[in-house]
C-alpha cells in the first residue's frame, strides 16, 4: 500500500505504467466494502474527493488472512495505491467521504 497526495501520483509509475495514463481513465465511484479484496491482475488506485476514508491492508503472502497489517487514514486529495495480489479494504470514516477507484492495466 502507498500512501501520497493525487498531486504525487506520477512519482509512482515505477510501480505500474498504468499510472501514466491516469488523467485519461473514467474511474469508479466508491463502492461498498464488506471484507478484503484481492486483484491479481491490476493495481488499484483510491483516489479522496472529499471527507476521510481508511485504507487497510493484510498479508499477501497469506491470502486468506484477514488481519491487517496496515492502516491509514486519507483525506481529500489523497490518493492510496494496492499492487496487483495486495489484499485492501477501504471504510468511510466521515459522512462526505468520497473516493473515485482507478482500475490500472
Amino acid at each position: 500500500m502507498v500512501v501520497d497526495r493525487m498531486r504525487n501520483v506520477g512519482k509512482y509509475s515505477a510501480l505500474s505504467e498504468g499510472i501514466r495514463g491516469i488523467g485519461s481513465l473514467k474511474p469508479a465511484k466508491m463502492p461498498d466494502f464488506y471484507g478484503y479484496r484481492t486483484d491479481k491482475d491490476h493495481t488499484v488506485v483510491f483516489s479522496v474527493l472529499g471527507g476521510s476514508v481508511l485504507f487497510s491492508t493484510s498479508w499477501r503472502e497469506n491470502p486468506d488472512s484477514r488481519d491487517a497489517n496496515a492502516a491509514v487514514v486519507a483525506k481529500a486529495g489523497d490518493f492510496a495505491l494496492f499492487l496487483p495480489g495486495e489484499p485492501f479494504i477501504m471504510r468511510s470514516i466521515s459522512d462526505d467521504a468520497e473516493c473515485d477507484i482507478y482500475i490500472l492495466e
